[in-house]
């Protein structure tokens, strides 16, 4: 039975590193819980089985942590879980029946964001300025990736 209550504190102390170490970067409880699970298990050892188990149990445990560590940072060793796709796929412009300078209404407040009417089909639009009130006139004065920038006419 205490061999199993230490082969297990090593395990959960095993496991909870790796979970530090490779998923959540940084020190945070996973990886003080398995530090600990390893030195309860070192613990142990010197109660249930004494001194001179309980070294070649912790040296033993040492090289199995340090073994562990190292084959897990080794670069090929996640490769089958790793996120290896670049995505580069570009969010098209369907702005084409607009251009810069059109004019056209706001549908609703631009607070900044809303919506207007050009050439009777809606868009999300962006004021440059603070807020424009609902069925005002709105210029285009710039259309970038995903915006159009409007400004208040008079």
């Amino acid at each position: 039975m205490e061999f199993l209550i230490l082969f297990f504190l090593l395990i959960i102390g095993l496991i909870l590193i790796l979970i530090e170490i490779l998923f959540i970067p940084g020190t945070t409880i996973f990886g003080i819980f398995g530090i600990l699970a390893i030195f309860y298990s070192d613990y142990l050892s010197f109660q249930y089985f004494g001194t001179e188990f309980a070294i070649v149990y912790s040296i033993a445990n040492s090289i199995l942590v340090l073994l562990i560590v190292i084959y897990s940072l080794k670069s090929n060793t996640w490769k089958g879980i790793a996120l290896d796709k670049i995505h580069d796929v570009k969010v098209k412009n369907n702005f084409n029946t607009i251009k810069v300078g059109d004019k056209g209404k706001t549908s609703s407040a631009l607070r900044p964001y809303g919506k207007a009417v050009f050439s009777d089909k809606f868009y999300e639009v962006k004021s440059s300025e603070n807020f424009i009130d609902e069925n005002k006139k709105i210029k285009i004065i710039n259309i970038l990736q995903d915006k159009i920038i409007v400004k208040k006419i008079k």
